[in-house]
């Protein structure tokens, strides 16, 4: 039997009533939350609970379609013109903050807990890495990666930073600098095409178009290069535990961009070898979709082996005029397996459409498992 490493969504509550009873383990009930720019004044945060979800994922569920629960679990108003919301999620909180394309103001990170409801305003985003910041989650912390406009290398060429942003004891949440002039992101910071983070719980690993794979050690603050490949990802992968693989949306050529796919995990040790083996999951989407009407789509992972992929898509009969306000999300909740032939199979699959509607097309709006 090969080692199985253990997932990092596998965690529960550990609870025990008397002092030596049997401990047992309870796993908190998860919930999708997705964020969109619906109205005026900024981005609202909805919860939806994907138990209820009842609707068959190959039917056309336009007719079906029903409002997201209201009121949203929390809204953020940023009505300066030009700052662009930034949300991503670790554990049961989301991180939501702005920028600006224009200045280099710092820019405070806001961490809203959707288990206490409680908002927290963090530190800013360095001063450095507030000109177009790119903010990832991987395990239980938070990223910042990004080129500076205030400091340059020894080159003459802006500087490139990762910082890391985590939970700093009783002063609560603070960024540390995870680089130094030894050590920058060894690869174009605009070519990051994904990121994976490693069941060690240490190790990042990105790819970058043109450019190859590399991975991050949290613990030695050191790169690696691995080879001249590139993950099969688009955007951010997550550790499955059940399938031993990482699991994301696809990326490259029309016909399977953005479709769910699995890929090996890659030792951390070491340096260059051979890209890993990657496989497309079978009926992880409606297999009717229109093509037509099919604008993005995001994945969230809900824990215990099962995720939920998120389609934007218009509605038919919509005119362009119309598309943002009349759109729909297309939520279908699976889990995948290894057939007898070792296909990637989406099973247990079951979906409900919602309306929705959008503000601004700059806006990438986000799906989380929480």
């Amino acid at each position: 039997m090969s080692k199985r490493h253990r997932s990092d969504d596998d965690g529960g509550e550990l609870e025990s009533s008397r002092p030596h009873s049997r401990r047992r383990r309870r796993r908190r009930r998860r919930h999708l939350y997705s964020v969109l720019d619906d109205w005026s004044k900024g981005y609202s945060v909805y919860e939806v609970d994907v138990d209820g979800f009842d609707g068959d994922p190959d039917a056309d569920l336009d007719d079906e379609a029903v409002r997201l629960p209201e009121p949203p679990v929390f809204r953020l108003e940023t009505a300066d013109y030009g700052r662009f919301g930034i949300f991503v999620a670790v554990g049961s909180r989301i991180f939501a903050t702005h920028y600006s394309e224009d200045t280099n103001a710092r820019a405070p990170v806001l961490m809203f807990d959707t288990v206490t409801g409680g908002l927290a305003v963090g530190p800013g985003i360095p001063a450095e890495l507030c000109n177009q910041p790119m903010i990832f989650p991987a395990g239980d912390k938070v990223y910042d990666m990004g080129r500076s406009k205030i400091k340059m290398d020894a080159r003459g060429e802006s500087r490139k930073y990762l910082e890391e942003l985590a939970a700093d004891g009783e002063s609560g949440w603070a960024w540390s600098s995870s680089v130094d002039d030894r050590a920058p992101p060894p690869f174009d910071i605009a070519r990051a095409r994904c990121h994976a983070a490693h069941p060690d719980g240490r190790t990042v690993f990105f790819s970058a178009h043109g450019e190859g794979t590399y991975s991050f050690d949290a613990g030695t603050r050191g790169w690696t290069r691995h080879g001249e490949w590139i993950l099969p990802f688009d955007g951010q992968a997550y550790y499955d535990g059940e399938l031993d693989a990482w699991v994301g949306l696809s990326s490259g050529h029309s016909g399977r961009r953005g479709r769910v796919c699995s890929c090996d995990v890659v030792d951390p040790r070491g340096g260059e070898r051979p890209p890993p083996a990657w496989k497309l999951a079978v009926r992880s989407h409606p297999a009717w979709r229109a093509r037509s009407r099919f604008l993005s789509v995001a994945l969230a992972r809900m824990g215990g082996g099962e995720f939920c992929v998120v389609e934007w898509r218009s509605r038919r009969g919509v005119s362009e005029e119309e598309l943002h306000e009349r759109c729909l999300l297309y939520a279908t909740t699976f889990r995948l397996r290894y057939d007898r032939d070792g296909s990637l199979e989406a099973t247990d699959r079951r979906a409900r459409a919602f309306t929705a509607r959008k503000k601004s097309d700059e806006f990438e709006w986000c799906a989380f498992g929480i």
